[in-house]
């Protein structure tokens, strides 16, 4: 995946979680990001779908739950 593309999702996790871009990595996921809940959940996820004009289906939504995960579907998408 491209470098543009990995930091798009940072920046769109960025806005929707308010978060400092440059401090997401691999290991920032759900269970480590304050603010990051199933309402902001699904906020981040449509805003993923908006940004890269791709449908994704619930259980992709499931597997996105860090920002590592959230690159590999992502990937297989693009």
């Amino acid at each position: 995946m491209s470098k543009n593309v990995e930091q798009t999702i940072k920046e769109v996790m960025a806005v929707v979680l308010n978060l400092d871009a440059d401090k997401i990595n691999d290991d920032t996921s759900m269970d480590n990001t304050p603010g990051w809940d199933s309402a902001n959940h699904i906020s981040l996820v449509l805003a993923l779908e908006d940004e890269f004009s791709v449908s994704l289906d619930p259980a992709e939504f499931e597997m996105m739950r860090s920002y590592f995960d959230i690159v590999g579907v992502l990937g297989a998408k693009l």
